[in-house]
């Protein structure tokens, strides 16, 4: 049974959790189009993303029992400064279109908050991903209390032609732990970590230099439907590429079919090899698009963006996303240097 969280009798309004979504949760969030000031998309595979979320929190607000607004409230760990801290991941605000402009939004968010925020214990922290151009959501957050601690990159991945590689190989079960060690000294600098959460060895690849690993990278498929992209990107994209031969399938119906690549590992001067690895992981996928995302202040992004080529989509697509935090328990002084470390973007959290 739902759990009830918050009521306001007056306006008869209450807001439930549950352990489980019901169709038209997931059908408001399989109509909502995600993006106020820049790009604009749907997610036509979220009812599969909610599925692969683990132990997921499911806040629904309804007004007169009718559905309003949704949100989800993911708990884990996360590692910073070297120590382990309780976190909540907030995923997917979104308001029925004939209910905004009520309030519904930042109601459901500054509840979701308090309900997140009595998970943590004494100190944690409570997170989301909203595009840095997404005013609206911004907004709604700031005024709940939640501010940016950070931002990250969307950098895309293109192959018209991808090619596969006979040494991509998968680990066994047993090096799962060896690849986190591997992870956790790449990313010791960075605030956010989930490794030992987020690392799935079934979807981890890599390639060796004899018995050393030289290159890893973890990925899952991923859907979205371009509503809207703004610049000189977006007219390429929209209204120039389905009229080009061969290219224009690559993007039928603003359909964007892609992989996410996240957990990148490389050994020093072993960077190109992560191309060589998403190229062959696209190949044997029958795909043409990558996604990669990255906080520009950690050395990986560095590293990439000198050692390989990304495509001509990764010109096309300039997407920066803020990271808006609630720091539970922490000193000013803490508060202040986890602002100044590169944060760590999780597999785990969907994006």
């Amino acid at each position: 049974m739902p759990e009830v969280i918050f009521e306001d009798r007056a306006r008869h309004l209450v807001i439930e959790r549950s352990g489980t979504c019901n169709a038209a949760f997931v059908e408001l969030l399989a109509r909502t189009v995600w993006g106020s000031g820049g790009v604009q998309y749907t997610m036509p595979g979220i009812a599969e993303t909610l599925q692969n979320l683990k132990a997921p929190h499911f806040l629904s607000l309804k007004d007169r029992g009718d559905l309003a607004a949704v949100l989800t409230v993911i708990p884990k760990k996360v590692l910073w400064g070297g120590k382990m801290y309780p976190a909540c991941y907030s995923y997917a605000l979104a308001v029925a279109p004939h209910l905004r402009r009520r309030g519904y939004g930042a109601l459901l968010s500054g509840q979701a908050l308090r309900y997140g925020l009595g998970l943590l214990g004494e100190k944690g922290i409570y997170y989301g991903y909203v595009e840095a151009d997404n005013t609206n959501s911004l907004k709604t957050l700031e005024k709940v209390g939640r501010r940016a601690i950070g931002q990250f990159q969307i950098l895309a991945v293109s192959r018209v032609l991808p090619k596969d590689d006979a040494r991509l190989e998968q680990p066994a079960a047993t090096e799962k732990d060896r690849i986190v060690r591997l992870l956790t000294g790449q990313y010791a600098d960075h605030a956010l970590l989930d490794l030992e959460q987020s690392v799935k060895w079934e979807n981890y690849h890599l390639i060796r230099e004899g018995k050393e690993i030289a290159a890893g990278l973890q990925c899952q498929r991923g859907h979205l439907t371009i509503k809207y992209l703004p610049g000189p990107g977006g007219v390429i994209l929209l209204k120039v590429l389905p009229y080009i031969p061969i290219l224009g399938s690559l993007f039928p119906d603003r359909n964007y079919r892609f992989l996410t690549f996240g957990n990148i590992y490389a050994a020093r001067g072993r960077e190109a090899e992560i191309f060589t690895l998403m190229e062959a992981l696209l190949a044997r996928n029958r795909l043409h698009f990558g996604m990669i995302y990255l906080d520009r202040r950690s050395p990986m992004y560095q590293r990439l963006k000198a050692a390989g080529k990304f495509g001509v989509l990764h010109k096309l697509i300039d997407v920066p996303v803020q990271v808006m935090a609630f720091l539970k328990g922490f000193t000013a002084e803490e508060t202040a240097a986890i602002r100044q470390q590169p944060l760590f973007i999780s597999m785990q959290d969907p994006v």
